[in-house]
Protein backbone atom coordinates (compact mmCIF):
# COMPACT_ATOMS: atom_id res chain seq x y z
CA UNK A 1 0.00 0.00 0.00
CA UNK A 2 2.70 2.34 0.64
CA UNK A 3 4.54 1.37 -2.37
CA UNK A 4 1.25 2.40 -4.30
CA UNK A 5 1.06 5.47 -2.48
CA UNK A 6 4.40 6.22 -2.90
CA UNK A 7 4.27 5.90 -7.17
CA UNK A 8 0.68 7.52 -7.23
CA UNK A 9 2.60 10.59 -5.66
CA UNK A 10 5.08 10.10 -7.81
CA UNK A 11 3.13 10.36 -10.88
CA UNK A 12 1.23 13.02 -9.60
CA UNK A 13 4.23 15.28 -8.76
CA UNK A 14 5.59 14.83 -12.58
CA UNK A 15 2.34 15.58 -14.19
CA UNK A 16 2.35 18.55 -12.07
CA UNK A 17 5.17 19.75 -13.54
CA UNK A 18 4.73 18.68 -17.08
CA UNK A 19 1.52 20.85 -16.45
CA UNK A 20 3.49 23.96 -15.06
CA UNK A 21 6.42 23.43 -17.45
CA UNK A 22 3.60 23.67 -20.22
CA UNK A 23 2.52 26.93 -19.41
CA UNK A 24 6.08 27.51 -20.49
CA UNK A 25 5.20 26.47 -23.70
CA UNK A 26 2.04 28.27 -24.53
CA UNK A 27 2.47 30.57 -27.29
CA UNK A 28 0.18 32.86 -24.89
CA UNK A 29 0.09 33.48 -21.06
CA UNK A 30 -3.52 35.06 -21.45
CA UNK A 31 -4.50 32.17 -22.94
CA UNK A 32 -5.56 29.09 -21.80
CA UNK A 33 -4.38 25.31 -23.03
CA UNK A 34 -8.61 24.68 -23.40
CA UNK A 35 -8.32 27.71 -24.84
CA UNK A 36 -5.73 27.76 -27.30
CA UNK A 37 -6.96 23.75 -28.20
CA UNK A 38 -10.42 25.11 -29.16
CA UNK A 39 -9.03 27.53 -31.79
CA UNK A 40 -6.71 24.55 -32.71
CA UNK A 41 -10.01 22.99 -33.84
CA UNK A 42 -11.82 25.08 -35.11
CA UNK A 43 -9.27 25.68 -37.66
CA UNK A 44 -8.09 22.15 -38.42
CA UNK A 45 -11.27 20.32 -36.92
CA UNK A 46 -8.90 17.63 -34.97
CA UNK A 47 -7.62 17.62 -31.73
CA UNK A 48 -4.23 16.66 -33.18
CA UNK A 49 -2.16 16.95 -36.35
CA UNK A 50 0.13 14.17 -37.92
CA UNK A 51 3.13 15.28 -39.59
CA UNK A 52 3.08 15.25 -43.40
CA UNK A 53 -1.18 16.26 -43.35
CA UNK A 54 -1.45 19.65 -44.67
CA UNK A 55 -3.19 21.81 -42.85
CA UNK A 56 -6.25 23.03 -44.33
CA UNK A 57 -8.89 25.50 -42.45
CA UNK A 58 -11.62 23.71 -41.30
CA UNK A 59 -15.20 24.94 -41.89
CA UNK A 60 -17.15 26.93 -39.23
CA UNK A 61 -18.96 24.63 -37.03
CA UNK A 62 -22.40 24.53 -34.08
CA UNK A 63 -21.71 24.35 -31.13
CA UNK A 64 -22.58 21.09 -30.36
CA UNK A 65 -20.00 19.69 -33.41
CA UNK A 66 -16.93 21.34 -31.49
CA UNK A 67 -18.27 19.90 -27.91
CA UNK A 68 -18.46 16.70 -29.82
CA UNK A 69 -14.83 16.76 -31.31
CA UNK A 70 -13.05 18.27 -27.62
CA UNK A 71 -15.16 15.63 -25.57
CA UNK A 72 -16.29 18.38 -24.00
CA UNK A 73 -19.75 19.60 -22.24
CA UNK A 74 -21.98 22.26 -24.79
CA UNK A 75 -22.00 24.71 -21.88
CA UNK A 76 -17.74 24.44 -21.09
CA UNK A 77 -17.63 25.32 -24.67
CA UNK A 78 -20.09 27.72 -25.31
CA UNK A 79 -18.22 29.39 -22.16
CA UNK A 80 -15.12 29.47 -23.79
CA UNK A 81 -16.48 30.08 -27.52
CA UNK A 82 -17.69 33.84 -25.68
CA UNK A 83 -14.26 34.63 -24.20
CA UNK A 84 -12.74 33.93 -27.45
CA UNK A 85 -15.10 35.64 -29.20
CA UNK A 86 -14.32 38.88 -26.56
CA UNK A 87 -11.01 38.77 -27.27
CA UNK A 88 -11.19 38.76 -31.00
CA UNK A 89 -10.61 35.38 -31.45
CA UNK A 90 -13.58 33.80 -32.99
CA UNK A 91 -17.01 34.90 -34.78
CA UNK A 92 -20.72 33.74 -34.24
CA UNK A 93 -22.41 33.65 -37.25
CA UNK A 94 -26.40 33.12 -37.53
CA UNK A 95 -27.67 30.07 -40.89
CA UNK A 96 -29.31 32.05 -43.17
CA UNK A 97 -31.35 28.95 -43.69
CA UNK A 98 -31.84 28.05 -40.69
CA UNK A 99 -32.28 30.51 -37.46
CA UNK A 100 -31.55 27.90 -34.92
CA UNK A 101 -28.35 27.44 -36.09
CA UNK A 102 -25.45 29.29 -35.42
CA UNK A 103 -21.83 28.77 -37.07
CA UNK A 104 -18.45 29.55 -35.13
CA UNK A 105 -15.47 30.23 -36.73
CA UNK A 106 -12.21 31.64 -36.45
CA UNK A 107 -11.70 35.62 -37.00
CA UNK A 108 -9.01 36.70 -38.99
CA UNK A 109 -7.23 37.45 -35.64
CA UNK A 110 -7.43 34.38 -34.68
CA UNK A 111 -6.23 32.85 -38.12
CA UNK A 112 -3.30 34.99 -37.28
CA UNK A 113 -2.81 34.18 -33.89
CA UNK A 114 -2.50 30.69 -34.71
CA UNK A 115 0.05 30.88 -37.08
CA UNK A 116 2.09 33.14 -35.12
CA UNK A 117 1.91 31.06 -32.14
CA UNK A 118 2.04 27.79 -33.86
CA UNK A 119 4.91 28.58 -35.19
CA UNK A 120 6.77 29.81 -31.80
CA UNK A 121 5.25 26.70 -30.06
CA UNK A 122 6.65 24.12 -32.93
CA UNK A 123 10.18 25.49 -32.56
CA UNK A 124 9.78 25.43 -28.66
CA UNK A 125 8.74 21.90 -28.77
CA UNK A 126 11.31 20.65 -31.40
CA UNK A 127 14.23 21.94 -29.03
CA UNK A 128 13.08 20.06 -26.41
CA UNK A 129 12.70 17.02 -28.59
CA UNK A 130 16.43 17.52 -30.38
CA UNK A 131 17.65 17.72 -26.63
CA UNK A 132 15.83 14.51 -25.76
CA UNK A 133 16.82 12.56 -28.83
CA UNK A 134 15.09 10.37 -31.26
CA UNK A 135 14.70 7.22 -29.53
CA UNK A 136 13.86 8.75 -26.23
CA UNK A 137 11.45 11.14 -27.62
CA UNK A 138 9.35 7.84 -30.18
CA UNK A 139 9.53 5.93 -26.58
CA UNK A 140 7.85 9.18 -24.71
CA UNK A 141 5.16 9.12 -27.74
CA UNK A 142 4.45 5.32 -27.04
CA UNK A 143 4.24 5.45 -23.42
CA UNK A 144 2.40 8.89 -23.12
CA UNK A 145 -0.20 7.87 -25.88
CA UNK A 146 -0.48 4.46 -23.89
CA UNK A 147 -1.29 6.44 -20.57
CA UNK A 148 -3.81 9.33 -21.91
CA UNK A 149 -5.76 5.70 -23.76
CA UNK A 150 -5.72 4.40 -20.34
CA UNK A 151 -6.42 7.36 -18.05
CA UNK A 152 -9.43 8.51 -21.22
CA UNK A 153 -10.92 4.67 -20.35
CA UNK A 154 -10.61 4.98 -17.11
CA UNK A 155 -12.70 8.14 -17.16
CA UNK A 156 -14.97 6.57 -19.09
CA UNK A 157 -15.98 3.59 -16.90
CA UNK A 158 -16.44 6.00 -13.93
CA UNK A 159 -18.75 8.01 -15.87
CA UNK A 160 -20.30 4.77 -16.63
Amino acid sequence: MNNELSRSMQMFRVMDRMRRAWMEITPMQEMSKSQFNTLMMLRHGVAEHHQGEEQKPCEPMTLSELSSKLGQSMPAVSQRISKLESMGYVQRSPDLKDKRTTWICLTDAGEKLLQNSCHLMAQKLESIMEQMGQEDTQTMFRVLEKLAGIMEQSADKSES
